[in-house]
């Protein structure tokens, strides 16, 4: 997981949405089940949308 200055997270290269997911909440203070339901609820569409992106800029830069 990267982590700016400002405290913002982003998965690390390779990183997987599971493992980035799982490597947040492990970073953060005890979460309840509703927390962690939240969480994942809210970065699996962002990841899934930066995962989409970097999977066009591949398909561009190998055209």
């Amino acid at each position: 997981m990267n982590v700016t200055p400002d405290g913002w997270c982003s998965p690390a290269a390779g990183q997987g949405p599971e493992a980035f997911i799982a490597e947040f909440v492990a970073s953060r203070p005890p979460l309840t089940g509703a927390e962690i339901t939240e969480l994942r609820a809210i970065f699996r569409p962002a990841l899934a949308k930066v995962a989409q992106c970097a999977a066009s800029e591949a398909d561009t830069d190998a055209a």
